[in-house]
This record gives C-alpha cells, sequence and structure tokens, in this order.
C-alpha cells in the first residue's frame, strides 16, 4: 500500500451520516465528495495495476508448471487396456450408443490425441449403434455409419433406428432407408430394431444371412401387407435357424402366420405387437385362435408369446387341450368382443411351465358383464392346469366385481406379483369410484386364512379410492407378520382439480423396506384428459 495513503474507517468519512438515506447532496457539497475520494481513486488504480501485473505473472507461473504435471499424471500412466474398460464402462446400459459427440464413445474422443488413438482401437466402444431417422439422409452421417461399424469388427453388432412420428410420417423417402450402410454387416448382426419398415425394405432383410442375430424388432409400415408377409416370413430370418427372440409390430399382424405348414423350432420368445385403437380391432389384422395354435405348434421351443387374438365362429376349444411345455410367459391383446375367442384360445391350452400370464381386454360394453365372469372362469381353470403361475396381470373393462375376481385367485397358489387394472360399467365417471371395492385389500389380509394370496410380494391397482386406510392397514399388516410382500403401486384416477387429492405420507413404510408408489392419473374426459393438477403438466422439469 502507498504509504502516503491513509484509508480511514468508513465511519470516519465527513459524509456518514448521510450514506445509506435519501438525502440529495447540494451543489457544493458533490464538489467536495469528488475532491474527496481523488487520493482514494488513485490508490485503487495502483493497485489494479498491481492486480494485472501479478496476475500475469501468476498466468506464466501456471503455464510453466502445467506441461509438467502432465508428465507426471496418473492418466499418463494407466495402461491402454484400463483406459479401454474405463471407456466401455462409460457407455450407455438402456440403449445403443448414438451418434453424438456430447455422448461416449464420440465424446471420448475429444479428450486427447492418446485416448482418442484407444478409443477409435476399441473395437467394444463401436459395436452398439442407434440412429435417428432425421440424420440418415445426410451422405456425412451415412458414411459415418459405415465407419463405425467398421471399427467393431470383429465383434457382434447391436443397431437400432427410430423414425419420428412427425417428422417421419408411415410414410417417408425410401432413399433415407440405413440398410445400405447396414447390410454390409449382416454376418455380425447380433440385435437389430428398425422402425416403419417398409416391404422392399423387408424384401431387403429377406435375403439377408445373419447367422448371429439373436435378437429381431420390427415396426412394419401400414403398407405392409398380407401378401408382403408370406413373402418375409419365408426368409432366411424366420427358417434359417436364427434369431431365436422376435418382436413383429405391424398393423397385421396375422400375416406373420403363413398359410402352410411351417415350422420355426429355432424361435424361443415371439411378440406379436398390435398398435391401433381399440374400434379397429377385427379379423383382418389379428390372429384368430386357430390361427395361434397353428403358430404356437410351428414354433415347439417358445418360452415367452405375446399375441393379439380376435374371435372367429369356427374357433372351437381344442379337445384334448394342447400342450406346451415351455411356455413360461404368456401375454394376450383382446377386445370385450372378441372373448369366446380368447376363452377359447385359453381353453386349449395346458401349460405346465407358465410363470406370468398378461391378459388385456381393450373397449367397454355395457352389455358384455356376462362374458366377462365366464372370462375368469376360464383364467381359473388355466389356473389349475398351470400352477407355476407367479405374474398375473389382468386389464380388463366391465368387470361386475373386483372381489369375486381376488377370490378365485386361490388357484394361483405360487402368485407373486398381482396387478389389476380394471374399470366400472357407465359413462358417468363417477361410477368407477369403487372399482375396488374397500373390501379388496381385506380380502387379500395376510392375517386371515381365506387370504388366496400368501406368497403375493407385488401389488399393482388402479382405482379413484381404495377406501380410507384400508391399503394402510393392509401393508402394516404385512409389516407386522414380517411377510415376503415388498412393493405396492396405487394409481388414482382423478378428475377435477377441486378434488382433494393428498399425497399420503408412506415414509414410514419405506423406512420398513416396503416399496409404495402412489400415482395420480387423469381420466379421459370426451376424448381429451380432465384439468391438470399443475400449471406445469406435460413440462419436462430438470
Amino acid at each position: 500500500m502507498n504509504s502516503s495513503y491513509d484509508l480511514s474507517d468508513l465511519s470516519d468519512s465527513p459524509f456518514y451520516e448521510y450514506m445509506n438515506t435519501n438525502y440529495i447532496p447540494t451543489d457544493s457539497q458533490i464538489i467536495e465528495i469528488r475532491t474527496h475520494l481523488i487520493p482514494h481513486e488513485a490508490e485503487l488504480a495502483r493497485i489494479e495495476s498491481l492486480l494485472a501485473d501479478l496476475t500475469a505473472q501468476r498466468a506464466r507461473v501456471k503455464s510453466y508448471i502445467a506441461p509438467h504435471k502432465a508428465l507426471i499424471s496418473c492418466p499418463r500412466r494407466l495402461p491402454g487396456e484400463l483406459v479401454e474398460q474405463i471407456f466401455v464402462d462409460c457407455l450407455p446400459t438402456t440403449h445403443n450408443a448414438v451418434m453424438s459427440v456430447r455422448e461416449p464413445p464420440l465424446l471420448l474422443g475429444r479428450i486427447c490425441s492418446g485416448w482418442r488413438s484407444i478409443a477409435l482401437s476399441a473395437p467394444k466402444l463401436w459395436n452398439s449403434l442407434h440412429i435417428y431417422a432425421p440424420l440418415i439422409s445426410t451422405q456425412e452421417i451415412k458414411r459415418g455409419i459405415t465407419e463405425w461399424l467398421t471399427r467393431s469388427a470383429p465383434l457382434p453388432i447391436l443397431f437400432s433406428a427410430q423414425y419420428n412420428s412427425i417428422a417421419y410420417p408411415r410414410t417417408y423417402p425410401e432413399n433415407d432407408t440405413v440398410l445400405p450402410q447396414l447390410i454390409p454387416f449382416s454376418a455380425r448382426w447380433s440385435d437389430l430394431s428398425l422402425t416403419n419398415v417398409s416391404p422392399d425394405e423387408a424384401f431387403s432383410l429377406a435375403e439377408v444371412n445373419a447367422p448371429l442375430l439373436e435378437n429381431v424388432k420390427l415396426d412394419f409400415r401400414d403398407d405392409f401387407d398380407e401378401f408382403d408377409g408370406d413373402r418375409f416370413f419365408r426368409s432366411q430370418i424366420f427358417f434359417g435357424g436364427h434369431a431365436p427372440k422376435i418382436t413383429i409390430a405391424s398393423p397385421i399382424p396375422r400375416c406373420i402366420v403363413p398359410n402352410t405348414h411351417f415350422t420355426w423350432e429355432h424361435i424361443t420368445h415371439l411378440a406379436l405387437i398390435w398398435e391401433r385403437p381399440a374400434h379397429s380391432f377385427s379379423g383382418d389384422s389379428v390372429l384368430t385362435a386357430e390361427m395361434a395354435y397353428r403358430l404356437m405348434s410351428s414354433c415347439r421351443f417358445l418360452k415367452s408369446l405375446e399375441l393379439p387374438l380376435y374371435y372367429s365362429e369356427l374357433d372351437q376349444v381344442v379337445d384334448p387341450p394342447m400342450s406346451f411345455p415351455t411356455l413360461e410367459s404368456l401375454r394376450l391383446l383382446s377386445h370385450v368382443s372378441t372373448l369366446p375367442g380368447t376363452m377359447c384360445f385359453l381353453d386349449g391350452l395346458v401349460l405346465s411351465q407358465l410363470t406370468t400370464l398378461h391378459l388385456t381386454i381393450q373397449d367397454a360394453r355395457h352389455d358384455w358383464s356376462q362374458r366377462h365372469l365366464f372370462l375368469l372362469q376360464c383364467i381359473e381353470r388355466l389356473g389349475v392346469r398351470s400352477p407355476l403361475i407367479a405374474d398375473l396381470h389382468l386389464e380388463c373393462k366391465d368387470l361386475p366385481s373386483t372381489l369375486a375376481f381376488v377370490r378365485n385367485l386361490h388357484v394361483f397358489s405360487r402368485l407373486h406379483r398381482l396387478d389389476l387394472a380394471l374399470w366400472k360399467p357407465g359413462n358417468d365417471w363417477c361410477n368407477i369410484y369403487n372399482i375396488v371395492e374397500t373390501n379388496f385389500f381385506e380380502a387379500l389380509d395376510p392375517t386371515k386364512e381365506s387370504n388366496p394370496c400368501p406368497e403375493l410380494r407385488e401389488l399393482s391397482v388402479c382405482s379413484r379410492d381404495f377406501g380410507e386406510g384400508v391399503w394402510m392397514n393392509f401393508l402394516q399388516a404385512n409389516i407386522d407378520l414380517r411377510t415376503n410382500f415388498r412393493r405396492l403401486h396405487l394409481k388414482l384416477w382423478y378428475l377435477y382439480d377441486t378434488w382433494e387429492m393428498d399425497d399420503p405420507d408412506v415414509s414410514e413404510y419405506r423406512s420398513r423396506g416396503l416399496d409404495v408408489v402412489v400415482e395420480y392419473i387423469r381420466v379421459p374426459v370426451n376424448g381429451g384428459y380432465a384439468n391438470s393438477r399443475s400449471a406445469w403438466e406435460g413440462i419436462e422439469r430438470h
């Protein structure tokens, strides 16, 4: 500090009494204040000049130290194999890697030249790739795909491509397909997922030999019909003895089943997805029970199966029932008007190793209650023939009594997970307040000998109201008895913002080892949804 400069305390200022007030100085006082500040401003300028010189000296010293420290840094001494493994552990685990410099593996090549060399020479970093369709049209991206997959040699390839439903509707330019870049690597395909597949693309795939292919997911375009299906599903992918896991999404799922005899003994997991509105569910698009039987008979080693079923007057119960001893998971989508076909199908099955059963019945008709009762009886009979079922999911509308269904669960003696989405009849939404009766949880009370699910571990149910305290009593009873029950998921419907929907305090149950989730769901109103609980509904918040 300048020895001639004396920094006094602020309280020693001759103008201290006016500070932090609304006082307005006079013209003469303004001149006095400016004169008073002259030595202080000069000292400030001198100090800032010193700081600038010191900052420059500090920068020069740091620039000299930094490269020396880099020479002795730990990362520099890491073995290349260890760096490669660290890079592999940085890859996404829930999806394939994407072609973005903000994410691995491309991000890992932007650190230093040495690590970029390691990244580019590590096949494990490049054997998975996800492409977003709007990017495919550029030649640079197409060359990038080829280079990316070339780096992955000799490892199996996991590839997926997604077409945006808005930017890329169900019809899109054929020159934006990724297959020309992908097919040259077909010998190393392991996992393939493509959306919006056109008939021409399907035929290109049909000619491909992919001996390492294990998992195929294809979403076909609307113009993919039964004639295209018959040609495609006789291809190498289905008859070449490869691809044990196959998922097909199509407007016409029935086109996967050839009209003549066929054998797909290599397929162990098969899912036919029908993603259309409930009102368009028809026999022209989905499978009949007869077709489902034929499909299963041709895939003798199936472990999991997902199908949409439609009723046909030709469908009859198979007598004696057909046995499929390897099937462990069965998921069926049906329509309320096609329940007879669903019942015929289930009554014709003996699934001794079945552990997972999911049934989704679409649409509601107020005069179908009796058929739903028949369906429950059919499920009960299936439970007797499939004693190992541990995971049961039922999404159904117009069910007369939830409690009656629960009481019939005694046939599933090994039931560990129960998921119920059941609806009451009536256009008036208020009629669904008792979707799940108050005594629903009482029927599952572990303290009662009549409890039909003594081995239950997970329960998921939806309703507007479960009755005050009943589900809490259910949880407390499981805690007191130290049962194996671990998770409760409540889905509560609401209509108006004015309805009281206080989130219950579940911290006590979580502290006791239970996973309790309470989820609020808006009720559809006139084709839309009720008012949101929050002004930020639908906005992503971080």
